[in-house]
């Protein structure tokens, strides 16, 4: 019989340890060239998103500078009404009055009354003067009003409403704001005559904030327009600052707050009164912080300013 040799049977072992480790070396071998397969796919994508962020990075900066630039022109462009003493070509005559807080009576959270007498409706009661207002910017003026500033403890109505005011039940209502004329084109002029009574002389020295919003979607402010003789410069203003300002109880919590030790007022409202003006305040105060972000973001072209005609 055939009997194997002791040399052949340790051959056969190497022989079938070797074709074992080889195989195992070549998984071993396979599985770290996926894995470096998938870290050079990382590292790629990883390089690829920080080439992409310095892109981005740099179009940020770019578009930046392309805002700053075109606000400053816009800026340049933008409305101004300006006190001016020619009267020829003027495009309208708005007149208001003006009468300061009298006996107010607080009828409701919503509604404070003030009682004036009955005396307004003659002619003899009011004083007056005038204003000529000019468009001297290089955009048409879409829609504009006039309000009265925080502490000002003035109302304001159109002439209009006061003679109404004869026939109509509501009366003596809170009012700090009062829309002029739309669509005031560049060079086109308005005049403005402001009725006080003669018994107030100091409300002749009351002034009017302007805001305007004009063709482009810009929205504009001017302080105090009608105390300066000559050109009052307009700065830029939020959207949500112009829509807080044309509503009617945009200061009204300070004529709350005002009267808020009086007897009546603790009698009325009591302890809920409180809830109402830290709201109204907070609102306030939120504005303001809303506003100075926007002014800073313009400035810094964080924010594009809107134009829809040529800057030049």
């Amino acid at each position: 019989c055939l009997v194997a040799s002791p040399t052949s049977s340790a051959s056969l072992l190497v022989s079938f340890w070797s074709k074992k480790n080889h195989r195992e070396s070549f998984i071993l071998f396979g599985l770290r060239l996926v894995f470096l397969f998938y870290e050079t796919l990382k590292q790629e994508k990883k390089i690829r998103e920080e080439d992409l962020k310095i892109k981005q990075e740099e179009q940020r900066k770019q578009e930046i500078e392309k805002n700053i630039s075109r606000n400053k022109k816009i800026i340049q462009t933008r409305p101004k009404l300006t006190s001016v003493q020619d009267e020829n070509d003027i495009k309208v005559i708005e007149e208001f009055c003006i009468l300061p807080y009298v006996n107010p009576k607080l009828i409701n959270e919503q509604l404070i009354l003030f009682r004036y007498p009955d005396k307004i409706f003659l002619k003899e009661y009011w004083d007056k003067y005038e204003l000529i207002l000019q468009n001297t910017g290089k955009r048409e003026i879409i829609n504009s009003f006039l309000h009265l500033p925080y502490e000002s403890e003035v109302n304001i109505y159109r002439k209009t409403e006061l003679v109404k005011w004869q026939y109509e039940a509501i009366r003596d209502y809170y009012s700090d704001e009062r829309s002029l004329i739309s669509y005031i084109h560049p060079n086109e002029k308005i005049k403005i005559i402001v009725y006080y009574p003669k018994s107030a002389p100091e409300l002749e020295d009351v002034g009017f904030d302007l805001y305007m919003r004009d063709e482009d979607d810009n929205y504009w402010f001017q302080h105090c327009v009608n105390s300066y003789n000559g050109e009052c410069d307009s700065q830029i203003t939020s959207p949500e600052t112009f829509r807080m300002h044309l509503k009617q109880d945009c200061n009204m919590w300070f004529v709350y707050d005002s009267f808020y030790y009086s007897k009546d007022v603790k009698k009325l409202f009591n302890k809920r009164l409180d809830n109402l003006l830290a709201e109204r305040k907070k609102a306030n105060w939120d504005r303001t912080e809303e506003q100075d972000r926007f002014v800073y973001d313009v400035k810094n072209g964080n924010i594009a300013l809107n134009y829809k005609l040529p800057l030049d």
